[in-house]
């Protein structure tokens, strides 16, 4: 997840609403695969969601292949909890959006699905997933996986985004989607926020983690979540002006 570098799903697959974050996966990574393939091929999918659709497919995909390939320390970990559970807050949040149940969906998200196309780029289109699944999700996610899941692999992460999945999501997200992408403008930081916000991740999840009592957690996941929704209205207030790509 970065700058450039199934049939229908029905809700009853999804599980369980994302407000309530989703519960911790009991299948692999290909079947998550397989149902993120049928959300993105949903001809109800909206225009705005489409492109991020794809990229968390393809990331997941590319996910799949390091994690096979021995890049994780706990190969069988990753596929049936670590990939599976994190894909599981995206596709709840949606399910939740689509069933119009807008209070089980966290406000970054809300904010993510609703935009309308033709008002921001396919850019910001993009950004707004990124950051509401690494804002919002990832230091939930890292709280359900618990001390299991390392900081070496959270950090191996950044790497499969930059080799594995930067040289071939932006170039099908044009080629499919958005035919202007490449000519588009972000701001200059637009890269380096990606993995500064995963690094935030990390140290919320050690928070929520390490709370010391249910008042405590309840007030960081709430931090968590404004913060979320405050970097969404950022990156809707983008500047035309920026580092064309």
């Amino acid at each position: 997840m970065f700058r450039r570098a199934a049939a229908v799903v029905t809700v009853a697959t999804l599980g369980v609403l994302a407000g309530a974050g989703p519960a911790r996966a009991d299948h692999g990574t290909a079947h998550t695969i397989a149902r993120m393939t049928a959300h993105y091929h949903d001809p109800g999918l909206e225009p705005q969601n489409k492109p991020f659709a794809l990229l968390y497919l393809r990331t997941t995909e590319g996910m799949r292949d390091a994690n096979a390939e021995g890049e994780f320390s706990a190969p069988e970990f990753w596929d049936r909890e670590v990939i599976p559970t994190f894909a599981a807050y995206y596709l709840d949040a949606y399910a939740a959006w689509d069933r119009h149940r807008l209070r089980d969906v966290d406000p970054a998200w809300r904010i993510a699905f609703r935009t309308s196309p033709e008002r921001i780029t396919c850019t910001q289109m993009i950004y707004l997933g990124i950051s509401a699944h690494i804002n919002n999700d990832l230091a939930f996610m890292i709280e359900d996986m618990g001390p299991r899941y390392t900081y070496a692999d959270h950090k191996h992460v950044d790497d499969v985004l930059v080799f594995r999945t930067r040289p071939v999501v932006y170039p099908e997200i044009q080629r499919d989607l958005c035919p202007g992408l490449f000519g588009e403008t972000v701001p200059a930081t637009a890269d380096v926020d990606i993995f500064a916000w995963r690094e935030l991740a990390w140290r919320n999840g050690q928070a929520l983690l390490t709370a010391p009592d249910r008042r405590a957690r309840e007030a960081i996941a709430r931090q968590i979540r404004d913060h979320a929704r405050d970097k969404a209205r950022e990156i809707l207030r983008w500047p035309v002006g920026g580092v064309s790509r």
